[in-house]
């Protein structure tokens, strides 16, 4: 059997992004933890750390990650059924991956219920939602929301439903640099509001509406919150959630550069396949919470994960 307390110092290490800190974190010597690393290693007859800056996992690295998230799940599970005093108080910590835009809309209300009935505390791991299913893959996740409909090997999916996105901007910059509509030429000089480098999907905007596929000057801003209110505020334009774009589109603060235009986005949510009955009950919970939050999956081969980027 493997030791629980190397795996932990595995686990504790790849979370902290290194030696240093994961000591810190088991109240015990870098040495220590390095000690357990190198019997790990030396019990599988191979490496399950690089040696890089920061560390990273090999690929048995992170099969040992996931099994030992899974099996300190079922654990913690386990001990709540006992009831006992002491082990009933406890939490249970959960490690998701969530792309910003479901965080800063659905995905807190959709998950709260059941982390207040199950005492769960979440761990959010935050990267765009064409990323997050890596995280998975390599252990720092147990679950994750993802544009990927096809689950990974040993892992399941859900499908949730679609994030809609409209082409915003306040009435004082459209009437400056749309005067004529969203043409080609306008966007090519009218400033784009964008969430990151990655973020592709103002540019399949521009394709959709105008047939522009050229270069745009944009700002970035990392906070779906931040883009929203430098939109409203006449900064530049940018993709915006409907949810989010309702209050200000209704206050007249917002308009809709091209109505009938939209990006809109499939959402998965993954998890490794098991008998978690706290798993099962963020999947069911998200499931209802998203027929609410989100419009329905109509077409499988909607998602785009190589077309939109956010």
């Amino acid at each position: 059997m493997l030791d629980p307390k190397h795996l932990e110092a595995l686990a504790a290490v790849v979370d902290s992004g290194g030696f240093d800190k994961a000591a810190e974190r088991l109240f015990i010597t870098q040495s220590a933890v390095s000690q357990r690393i190198r019997q790990l290693e030396e019990r599988l007859g191979q490496p399950v750390l690089t040696r890089t800056l920061p560390v990273g996992t090999t690929a048995l690295g992170r099969r040992l990650l996931q099994h030992y998230r899974q099996i300190h799940l079922l654990e913690a599970e386990l001990f709540d059924s006992l009831e006992t005093p002491q082990q009933g108080a406890g939490w249970t910590r959960l490690a998701l991956g969530v792309n910003n835009d479901s965080l800063a809309t659905w995905f807190v209300a959709a998950i709260a219920p059941v982390c207040r009935a199950e005492r769960v505390l979440i761990d959010v791991v935050l990267d765009d939602q064409d990323y997050t299913l890596e995280l998975m893959r390599q252990g720092h996740v147990l679950a994750c929301v993802s544009t990927r409909p096809r689950p990974v090997q040993g892992g399941d999916c859900l499908p949730l439903g679609v994030m809609r996105y409209h082409g915003m901007a306040s009435p004082d910059f459209a009437r400056r640099h749309f005067p004529d509509g969203p043409r080609a030429e306008r966007f090519a000089a009218a400033p784009a509001i964008v969430f990151s480098a990655k973020d592709d999907m103002q540019t399949e905007y521009l394709a959709r509406v105008a047939g522009y596929r050229g270069d745009y000057p944009r700002l970035t801003l990392p906070s779906p919150q931040s883009i929203l209110e430098a939109v409203r505020l006449g900064l530049g334009w940018s993709m915006v959630p409907a949810s989010m774009a309702q209050p200000a589109l209704a206050a007249g603060e917002l308009l809709d550069l091209a109505p009938g235009h939209t990006i809109d986005l499939a959402l998965y949510w993954h998890r490794w396949r098991g008998e978690s009955r706290l798993m099962r009950a963020l999947a069911a919970a998200l499931e209802h919470a998203c027929r609410a939050a989100l419009l329905p999956i109509e077409n499988e081969d909607l998602p785009g994960p190589d077309a939109v980027i956010r």
